[in-house]
């Protein structure tokens, strides 16, 4: 059973991982593990998210692959709760980023700046401003 603290501690290990490649200055060689960190820790930024909320129970999964698009998000999570569109905008966004550095040749260091930074702001408003 997965609990906040869980999550919690989950996201930590990978928000570890991404600045570990960010000080390594290892961005364009680990995009790929970068690109599942990213997706993971948001995957677990939004279920402690609804923790919190008291919108989901201890062992519920929040997958990933819930955000291929804003569709897929709105049908598993119908539920209503302060900047919905924005923090869907930003998962769907970073479910775009794994699909683009995970699978195929390597991307442009760009977009895995671009990934790192979606994150980051995604974070920073769901577990900063208090959402």
């Amino acid at each position: 059973m997965t609990t906040i603290e869980e999550h919690s501690k989950i996201l930590k290990e990978f928000v570890d991982d991404i600045n570990e490649k960010i000080n390594a200055n290892l961005l364009y060689e680990r995009q790929k593990i970068i690109g599942f960190s990213a997706s993971e820790a948001s995957a677990n930024l939004f279920a402690i998210l609804f923790h919190r909320l008291n919108l989901i129970e201890p062992g519920f999964n929040v997958n990933h692959r819930d955000f291929s698009s804003l569709k897929s998000a709105e049908e598993k999570y119908p539920f209503d709760f302060e900047g919905k569109s924005e923090i869907f905008r930003f998962l769907v966004n970073q479910e775009n980023f794994r699909n683009k550095l995970c699978y195929g040749k390597d991307k442009e260091l760009k977009i895995v700046k671009e990934a790192i930074s979606n994150f980051f702001e995604l974070k920073n408003i769901i577990l900063e401003e208090g959402h």
